[in-house]
C-alpha cells in the first residue's frame, strides 16, 4: 500500500486499470441487456409466426374436436417427440383440446389471457399464449374461447443468445488486457523523461555529472532549471562560506599568536592558559562550521587514499614514539562525505590513537564500519562526555583536547555514528559507521 502511494507510475496504472475495469463491465453489461432484449423479441416474433401458422392449419368440427395439419406449420420439431417444442390448446373450461405430438406428458399449469391478449413467459424456456375466439362448425351463434399457447424449451436462438454472450465478455476481457498493455506503454512512455531526471540526479550523486539535462518536455523543463539554479546557489554559497572562514581564521589567528609572544602573556601563565583556550574555541567552532554536512549531491569517496596521506604524514611526526601505523582498508571501501570533513575526521582519530596508543594503531574496515584501534589504555568510562553533541570546547576539562567533539560534529552532519570503546587488547576503538540515510560502500 506505501508503494502504491508513493510511485507515480502505480497511482496512474490503478487509476487507469479501475476506469478501464468500470468501462469494460458497464458496457459488457449493456450489450448483454441489450442482447437479452433483442433474443425476447425475436422470440416473441417467433412464436407469434407460429400462432398465426396454427390458425390457418387448425379446423374445429361440430363436436368441438380440433384437428391440425402439422406439415402446414414450418416447425418440424412439433412432429418430434420430446423435441422441446410444443402447442397446446385449451377451450373455455381451460380443458385441453389438443396437443402437438412433440409433448409426450401433461402441460404445466398456464396463465390464460383475455380475448385478443398476448402473455409472453420467459420462466422455463419461451412460452406464449393467446386468448382468442373460435367459431365452432359452420354455426355463427357458435364462438367458444380458446387459448393457444406455444412453448419452446430449448429454443436454438436462446442457445445462440448464450454462446454469443460467452464470446462477447471473452472479447471484451482480451479487449481490456490490450488497451491495459497500451496504457502501461504510454505510461512508460509518458514517465521516461522523470526517469530521465532521476538517472541524473544519480549520475550526480555519484560524481559523474554536474548538472541536471535541461532536454526535457516543455512540462518538465522549468523544474530541471530550478534544480539546476539551486545546486549553483548552493555551491557558491558554500564556497563563499568557506571563504569567509578562512579569512575569519586568518584575522583572528595573526593577533592571537601575537598576544601570545607579548611579555606580558609570557610572564602571566593564567594570561597564557586563557589566550590557549580562545584558541581551542576559535579552532573548535570553525572546524564545526566549516563542515559541509550530508548532502544527497556529494559523491561517495575512497577513504583509503584519505587514510594513506594522513598514514604517511603521521607517520613522521610520531617518530620519536615509535608509532606505527597499520592501515588494512580496501581500495573499494567508500563513504559518502567530502573528503576536507574526512580528512578532519580521520586525521582527528588517527592523532589521538598515535598520543594516546604506545607503539601500534591499526586501521580497517568490517562490514560498512570504519574501524580505528590503538594499544593504549582506552577510553574513560563516561565516552558520552566526550561525545556529547553541542557542548562548547571552553567547556571541557583541561587535557582532553576538541579533537573527538570536532569529529562527533561531522560525523553527526553526514549521518555517521561515533562509537567509543575498547578492543580486544584494552586499547581504545573508535568505529565509524552509516546511521540513517548515510552511505558506506564496502564492496
Amino acid at each position: 500500500m506505501l508503494q502504491l502511494a508513493t510511485s507515480l507510475r502505480a497511482r496512474l496504472l490503478a487509476s487507469a486499470t479501475a476506469i478501464l475495469l468500470l468501462f469494460i463491465v458497464l458496457t459488457g453489461l449493456a450489450l448483454d441487456r441489450a442482447l437479452d432484449a433483442y433474443t425476447r423479441h425475436a422470440e416473441f416474433d417467433r412464436l407469434q409466426g407460429l400462432v398465426y401458422s396454427l390458425l390457418g392449419a387448425a379446423e374445429i368440427d361440430v363436436d368441438g374436436t380440433v384437428s391440425v395439419a402439422l406439415s402446414r406449420i414450418p416447425a418440424p420439431r412439433l412432429q418430434q417427440p420430446d423435441s422441446g417444442l410444443f402447442i397446446t390448446i385449451f377451450s373455455t373450461d381451460r380443458k385441453l383440446v389438443w396437443q402437438s405430438p412433440s409433448l409426450l406428458s401433461k402441460p404445466e399449469t398456464l396463465t390464460f389471457p383475455g380475448i385478443n391478449q398476448w402473455h409472453f413467459s420467459t420462466d422455463k424456456g419461451f412460452s406464449l399464449a393467446y386468448g382468442l375466439e373460435w367459431l365452432v362448425g359452420e354455426n355463427p351463434q357458435r364462438i367458444q374461447p380458446f387459448t393457444i399457447v406455444v412453448t419452446d424449451l430449448a429454443s436454438p436462438l436462446q442457445a445462440e443468445t448464450a454462446r454469443l454472450s460467452h464470446r462477447l465478455w471473452v472479447w471484451l476481457a482480451a479487449i481490456c488486457a490490450l488497451l491495459l498493455a497500451t496504457l502501461l506503454a504510454l505510461m512508460y512512455w509518458g514517465l521516461k523523461p522523470l526517469q530521465a531526471i532521476r538517472s541524473n540526479l544519480d549520475d550526480i550523486r555519484s560524481g559523474k555529472a554536474k548538472r541536471l539535462d535541461v532536454t526535457v518536455p516543455d512540462e518538465i523543463r522549468p523544474l530541471t532549471q530550478s534544480l539546476n539554479e539551486l545546486i549553483e546557489h548552493l555551491e557558491r554559497q558554500q564556497h563563499r562560506f568557506r571563504d569567509a572562514l578562512a579569512d575569519l581564521a586568518h584575522s583572528l589567528k595573526t593577533p592571537l599568536a601575537v598576544m601570545r609572544n607579548t611579555p606580558a602573556a609570557t610572564d602571566d601563565p593564567q594570561l597564557r592558559q586563557q589566550l590557549q583556550r580562545i584558541d581551542e574555541i576559535i579552532s573548535y567552532q570553525l572546524k564545526r562550521a566549516a563542515s559541509t554536512g550530508s548532502g544527497g549531491l556529494t559523491a561517495p569517496i575512497r577513504v583509503n587514499r584519505v587514510l594513506t596521506r594522513l598514514q604517511r604524514a603521521l607517520s613522521k611526526v610520531y617518530a620519536g614514539k615509535g608509532v606505527s601505523f597499520s592501515n588494512h582498508v580496501p581500495d573499494s571501501y567508500r563513504l559518502r562525505i567530502s573528503e576536507d570533513d574526512l580528512m578532519e575526521l580521520t586525521g582527528n582519530l588517527l592523532d589521538n590513537a598515535a598520543k594516546y596508543g604506545r607503539s601500534q594503531v591499526t586501521i580497517l574496515a568490517q562490514g560498512n564500519a570504519l574501524v580505528i584501534d590503538d594499544d593504549g589504555d582506552g577510553f574513560p568510562a563516561d565516552t558520552e562526555a566526550l561525545l556529547r553533541r553541542g557542548q562548547r570546547a571552553d567547556r571541557r576539562q583541561p587535557g582532553q583536547g576538541i579533537g573527538l567533539a570536532v569529529v562527533d560534529d561531522i560525523a553527526r552532519a553526514w549521518g555517521l555514528k561515533l562509537l567509543l570503546t575498547k578492543n580486544e587488547q584494552g586499547g581504545g576503538r573508535v568505529v565509524i559507521m552509516p546511521n540513517g540515510d548515510a552511505e558506506a560502500y564496502p564492496d
